[in-house]
């Protein structure tokens, strides 16, 4: 694919309007996932290509992860047996999620998400002890490691993909098929995140999709936020995350009208 991230112009203009919607997506990231729901159209906005604001995306938010996963692992908020199990996956669904990415449309995969979206918001919302207590020890250790690899597969897929909403994604499916509480759920998310992010962000750089000079300085303000949320994620639980949720879901709902509609 032709390099053709040279024709952006990273202007000063660029990184005043880019730089605060990093760190604001940053702490969304860190409490529930999501934050490419703010950054990608602040992206698009200043001129990246959509395939140059992913790949730049994806990279700028490397070291914000790392951050929060310390944070949450310091907080003992990391489930890490089921991590061996979904890390591992979610990398290789984010490479061939990336590797359809580059070649193929999305319309499919956004008609499909239009259809199963108010699904997965009705159930956040009517299940309001969703995700308050941690319910792992009804699950055998077979049953939570088996749970995390298709979890991993399936959510690192999307993420390579389409990406939008990724981490949200996981901590909805950790919640319900792991059982984990919100908070455990949120920390565990960083790490396959993480694995996702870094094998996706490899696919876009060999394909010269990264714009290296915006990605440098939107790491500090991607760790910066990333530290905030993930702060107010371990001191309020299930009481930050559980609205940010519900408002992550229906900007992702409306991010796929405007894509299929407009």
């Amino acid at each position: 694919m032709e390099k053709d991230w040279y024709a952006v112009e990273l202007s000063l203009t660029t990184y005043l309007i880019l730089l605060p919607v990093i760190f604001l997506a940053g702490v969304v990231d860190a409490v529930c996932g999501g934050g490419g729901l703010l950054t990608i159209p602040a992206y698009l906005l200043t001129g990246f290509s959509a395939h140059v604001a992913t790949g730049t995306n994806l990279a700028a938010t490397i070291c914000g992860g790392v951050a929060a996963l310390c944070r949450f692992a310091r907080g003992g908020k990391v489930h890490w047996p089921a991590m061996v199990s979904a890390g591992p996956t979610a990398a290789v669904g984010a490479l061939l999620g990336a590797r359809f990415n580059l070649f193929l449309p999305d319309r499919s995969l956004q008609i499909i998400l239009l259809i199963l979206l108010p699904v997965v918001a009705v159930t956040v919302f009517m299940k309001r002890e969703l995700g308050l207590e941690d319910l792992m020890d009804t699950l055998s250790s077979r049953q939570i490691r088996r749970n995390s690899a298709l979890i991993g597969l399936a959510v690192g897929a999307y993420n390579g993909f389409y990406g939008a909403g990724a981490g949200t994604f996981f901590i909805i499916a950790f919640t319900l098929f792991d059982r984990m509480d919100l908070v455990r759920a949120s920390g565990s998310t960083k790490f396959c995140s993480l694995c996702a992010v870094l094998v996706a962000t490899l696919t876009y750089t060999l394909s010269g999709t990264v714009v290296w000079p915006m990605v440098l300085a939107g790491s500090v303000f991607s760790v910066a936020g990333n530290l905030l949320g993930s702060e107010l994620a371990l001191r309020n639980g299930a009481k930050v995350i559980r609205p940010m949720f519900i408002g992550v879901l229906a900007l992702l709902f409306l991010r796929l009208c405007a894509g299929v509609f407009l």
